[in-house]
């Protein structure tokens, strides 16, 4: 009976050490280099170069430098330092730089994944790999290939002529805010992933353009998109094409839709916002050919106009939609084009449709799709509602 209480105390005794030791992995906050925007470039020795932005605390509590400001001119008053290291590739890179800052880098808070258009031409699923076994590197950060300069001169633009006091603050709040103009379509690092685990499909994201004036970097635009064939960039989509993609994607928040016409033909502005664009996508088979019916309603309403009469007025009003409905479907179908005739990449999702729809079909085609894909025909039709002209109805008439 003693030995088994004897037994009963060092079991207990044991269970209360592993209870007090602690998180064995554990780091303090101070031993942390919290990373906000990380970009990767392909040198021209072919290594990888990992470039960081990271915080400074002190100088994030502060304000800035030693007088109190914002931090926008010299490099002392930054609140972020930039860094960098090389590797073969991403792997050895980060450990690279692990070995050379005297904090860990920290990534749960970085939001933006940049990448060099160099390095996305070259292939990126290492890299996704990677980060989608390290429990650091969150699933929800967004990818962005950086065009028209260098990481360096992304993460060195000078606050003096941005609204943030850093560079990745800036391009974060740009991202937030093309939600209402569908100016570019920006996917994460999950739906990135997700894309390429689709047999066939092309993933997008966002295209950062660096803007520079006198040969500096000044500022960046979030225009347009990056087409990828599997994890490779081939190229790029223009702002109106990209529109057209994220409607067909049913991921269209709001845009602006201008025309240089009026109803009679003659030259005049019409601005409309589209609020809403609903897409019902349906694969026809015909034998051994395939085609797709697209379908798209339009909300909008009318937000501006040149010409002199009532454009509100039902008939007109009629005649509008009917232009509006012409020029998206245009959009549409010129998008369609270049995806299928330039760079063979099925962007929406066309084959994932076939899929669900006629399972049969898609297994007998998905293995030789990318000859098939180009010579699809797309029957598409729109319709447009215009439900408001804005506080006023009639056009101004000045004296």
């Amino acid at each position: 009976m003693r030995g088994k209480k004897v037994v009963a105390m060092i079991l207990i005794l044991l269970t209360t050490l592993l209870v007090i030791e602690g998180c064995w992995d554990k780091r303090e906050i101070n031993q942390l280099a919290f990373v906000q925007g990380l970009g990767i470039e392909k040198g021209e020795d072919g290594m990888i170069h990992l470039v960081v932005e990271i915080l400074k605390p002190g100088l994030l509590v502060s304000g800035g430098g030693p007088g109190g400001g914002t931090g926008g001119g010299s490099a002392v008053g930054k609140p972020y330092a930039v860094f960098q290291a090389n590797g073969v590739d991403f792997a050895k890179a980060f450990a690279n730089l692990n070995d050379e800052l005297p904090r860990s880098l920290f990534m749960q808070y970085n939001e933006i994944i940049f990448l060099d258009e160099k390095f996305a031409r070259s292939g990126i699923y290492q890299t996704l790999d990677f980060m989608t076994r390290n429990p650091e590197f969150r699933r929800t950060a967004y990818i962005l290939v950086v065009t028209g300069g260098s990481i360096h001169e992304l993460f060195n633009i000078p606050s003096s002529s941005t609204l943030e006091r850093y560079p990745y603050k800036e391009v974060l709040g740009i991202i937030s805010n093309q939600a209402n103009t569908s100016s570019s379509y920006v996917c994460d690092l999950n739906e990135f992933i997700q894309t390429l685990e689709i047999p066939k499909k092309a993933p997008i994201t966002g295209k950062l353009e660096i803007v520079k004036k006198d040969g500096k970097a000044v500022g960046v635009r979030l225009v347009g998109s990056a087409v990828f064939d599997n994890d490779k960039l081939i190229g790029f989509l223009e702002e109106q094409d990209t529109k057209a993609v994220t409607v067909l994607m049913n991921k269209l928040k709001r845009s602006t839709l201008t025309l240089d016409k009026g109803l009679k033909g003659e030259k005049a502005h019409i601005s409309l916002v589209i609020t809403k664009a609903k897409t019902e996508i349906k694969p026809v088979v015909e034998g051994d050919k395939i085609s797709f019916n697209i379908k798209v309603n339009v909300e909008a309403y009318l937000n501006e106009q040149e010409t002199k009469y009532d454009i509100t007025e039902p008939e007109k009003l009629q005649q509008l939609e009917v232009i509006v409905s012409s020029k998206i479907k245009s959009a549409i179908e010129r998008a369609l084009n270049i995806l299928q005739k330039k760079y063979n990449a099925d962007v929406v999702g066309f084959v994932e449709i076939l899929h669900r729809s006629k399972p049969k079909v898609w297994k007998k085609v998905v293995e030789d799709w990318e000859n098939i894909y180009p010579d699809i025909k797309f029957n598409v039709t729109v319709k447009t509602h215009i439900r408001r002209s804005g506080l006023s109805s009639k056009p101004i008439h000045p004296r």
